[in-house]
């Protein structure tokens, strides 16, 4: 493969990953996002108990939106390198609605995540997200054992 060729597979990469945050966290539009998963998309995060695949995803995705309605992700750095790429990005927004049993403190939080996405043949394949903690709890009175139940999907 030339470097050419290598250069724009990395520049599909980064503006899938862009593609992605933007449709699910910053807009919701879903039907479009599944177009850029895989079929066999899974998603991990740290503070989930469990694997998301597209549909699991996209409805935590949603409980997120509506308690967080002026949700903000903003993509602070992006590598991307053969078939992953790896993320820095901080979620803003006021949360103003009851989410996971939560109850809403209408603060403007924001915290810090790291993401590691893998893909297949042009789509997302996997993402794997580590979210700092410590920052959320913070700001959602959250306990520190308190885990989010996922679907593994269907």
């Amino acid at each position: 493969m030339t470097t050419q060729e290598q250069e724009r597979i990395r520049m599909h990469h980064k503006s899938l990953v862009e593609h992605f945050v933007r449709l699910s966290w910053n807009s919701g539009k879903y039907n479009l996002l599944k177009q850029l998963a895989t079929s066999d998309f899974v998603c991990h995060q740290n503070n989930l108990n469990g694997f998301f695949d597209i549909d699991s995803f996209i409805e935590y995705v949603k409980e997120i939106r509506i308690a967080v309605p002026d949700l903000t992700i903003t993509i602070e750095e992006l590598v991307a390198e053969g078939n992953k790429a790896f993320s820095m990005a901080t979620f803003s927004g006021t949360f103003e609605k009851e989410a996971f049993g939560r109850q809403p403190n209408n603060c403007v939080m924001s915290f810090s995540c790291m993401s590691v996405w893998e893909f297949r043949r042009g789509k997302v394949l996997t993402q794997n997200t580590i979210v700092d903690m410590a920052a959320l709890r913070s700001q959602v009175n959250e306990p520190a054992d308190f885990k989010i139940k996922a679907s593994t999907g269907g």
